[in-house]
């Protein structure tokens, strides 16, 4: 970890466990399973892995990255991120953990007043303590690897879907994040544009690779080849596809 990333997230690495894996579900009741009662969706993602959870509409599999920031807390079972159960930490301390995480929200989530270049920076300027010109740096960076130089000045009703998700991409990995959950990031977009949104989610600043928890309906075939790992929810139950 950089000296400047050491700092602002010093205090979010205390409430986890240093070997602990970056994501696992425990014992998680998924809804709309009356038939299967006693089924429980249990997952731990190792660091490094680019994993995605497919099932369908009724599956569940869309509550799964609301559990994984702390958002909701499941009916029973838990998640486990870092090794903190994320859902029980104090409301501050909890903003202060999720530092150590990046999301995409179904859709994109962007902010309607600012524009697609403020959307990214937002974090890294009330989250981190960089300096202007670092935060000013970070973006930029941002803006070119994802290809949003052009389209930085424009709000989120003016860009189309691609920008707008890809917008959402950068803005999710802008504290290079341990672990970044990504929720149904592929809708409406190209194989091509899946594929380069994927590896720059999946790649950290020094290169090495980003712990990935992809949920999903359905996978567009282009980024099976990105994945490590992909697993279905099947009566509530996480079985592994095969390879």
């Amino acid at each position: 970890m950089t000296p400047a990333r050491a700092s602002y997230l010093a205090k979010a690495f205390t409430f986890g466990v240093e070997t602990a894996p970056p994501l696992v579900f425990k014992d998680l009741d998924l809804r709309d399973r009356p038939d299967h009662p006693s089924h429980r969706f249990n997952l731990t993602i190792e660091p490094g892995e680019v994993m995605a959870v497919v099932g369908d509409e009724d599956s569940g599999v869309g509550d799964l990255g609301s559990y994984a920031l702390g958002l909701r807390r499941p009916i029973s079972g838990q998640a486990v991120v870092f090794g903190a159960a994320i859902v029980d930490l104090p409301y501050y301390d909890l903003l202060v953990f999720r530092r150590r995480l990046g999301y995409l929200q179904v859709g994109d989530g962007l902010l309607q007043n600012l524009t697609l270049r403020d959307n990214v920076a937002l974090p890294l300027r009330f989250a981190s303590d960089h300096r202007l010109a670092q935060v000013e740096g970070r973006v930029t960076q941002l803006m070119d690897d994802l290809h949003l130089r052009a389209v930085a000045g424009l709000r989120p009703a003016q860009a189309n879907e691609e920008d707008r998700r890809r917008t959402a991409v950068a803005r999710a990995i802008a504290l290079d994040p341990d672990l970044v959950v990504l929720e149904a990031p592929f809708d409406g977009l190209t194989g091509r544009a899946a594929v380069d949104l994927l590896e720059h989610a999946s790649r950290r600043e020094d290169g090495s690779r980003r712990t990935i928890c992809l949920t999903a309906q359905e996978l567009v075939p282009s980024v099976r080849r990105l994945l490590t790992r992909v697993v279905k929810v099947v009566d509530g139950e996480a079985v592994d596809e095969a390879p």
